[in-house]
């Protein structure tokens, strides 16, 4: 893998560009068609993404919220198993190239694509209401094969990136994890707390993610997979601002059932299962305790039900 734009590649490629947040469903459709176009070809199959949000570039108070880290998503994609996966750093004046020259002077004599695909929703060049009719027209005019690729529906509506956040906004966890193919998930390093939940006889995990765009789902109480040092447990978590004790920072805290370990500034991932009630104030840390006990049970049997773990 490089991200060396000044030399030139030897092989030849079908190739589609995108910043893949997620890689979700609709981007593993995109990378299945590339592959077999690619194939068909007898070309090898790359994917161009970016490693920073294009926003972030051109304005720099911008702060995205991601459905996956730079390198998860490169993990991803890797593992999607196209031949090359090419990081393509954002820059200002790669922002003012145009379409034509970015499929010619770049994709086409730099990278060796012979055959670019393009989704629904892809857009790249300056000139801000170029369309796919456009992305043909160009290749027709530069030698390079553009074939157009149809949107993949959920519920009859196109999975974007942009509609998987609005999900997790909500709190809708399985509106959310049916369209990326997989569950939410959040890593981040076990950092303290205000012990407040060891109190009550519920220790907490208090996460602090690895990286901050990360998009954090609505305030509320779910159910979750929490793993650390390769042991996955059940867990139920909160995110939100503890109104009982009159918080006033959002945190993220998971309770793993079963699990009353040290493990401080160690790796924690959590995958969202589902939401189970919104963040409230309650009278006491009893009443809270009497709560969570009742969340904690919904968590073991909902997690029984459906056979996990």
């Amino acid at each position: 893998m490089s991200d060396n734009i000044t030399g030139r590649y030897k092989e030849r490629y079908a190739a589609t560009v995108g910043f893949f947040d997620g890689v979700h469903k609709g981007h593993l459709y995109l990378l299945e068609q590339l592959k077999s176009v690619a194939a068909s070809r007898n070309l090898k199959s790359m994917a161009v993404t970016f490693p920073e949000h294009p926003r972030q570039i051109l304005q720099s108070d911008y702060r995205p919220r991601l459905l996956s880290s730079p390198k998860e998503k490169m993990q991803m994609l890797e593992g999607t198993g196209i031949d090359l996966c090419f990081p393509l750093h954002f820059t200002t004046a790669l922002a003012q190239m145009s379409a034509e020259s970015f499929m010619s002077d770049f994709l086409q004599s730099r990278l060796g694509v012979q055959t670019l695909l393009v989704g629904h929703d892809h857009r790249f060049g300056h000139e801000p209401d170029t369309v796919t009719a456009d992305y043909i027209r160009i290749g027709e005019k530069i030698g390079m094969e553009v074939v157009a690729v149809d949107a993949y529906l959920h519920e009859g509506i196109p999975i974007s990136s942009s509609r998987i956040r609005r999900e997790l906004e909500a709190g809708r966890i399985k509106e959310a994890n049916a369209m990326l193919g997989y569950r939410y998930t959040i890593s981040g390093t076990v950092i303290h707390g205000l012990h407040n939940g060891r109190k009550m006889g519920f220790p907490t995990a208090n996460l602090g993610p690895y990286c901050e765009y990360m998009q954090i789902p609505a305030d509320g109480v779910y159910s979750a997979l929490a793993t650390v040092n390769d042991e996955t447990l059940p867990a139920m978590l909160n995110i939100g601002y503890r109104p009982t004790f009159e918080g006033n920072a959002r945190t993220i805290e998971a309770h793993l059932l079963g699990f009353d370990r040290d493990i401080y500034f160690q790796k924690l991932t959590l995958e969202f299962v589902d939401f189970l009630r919104p963040e409230r104030r309650f009278d006491s840390p009893r009443s809270l305790a009497a709560q969570l006990e009742i969340d904690r049970s919904m968590v073991r049997e909902a997690f029984r039900k459906e056979n996990i773990l």
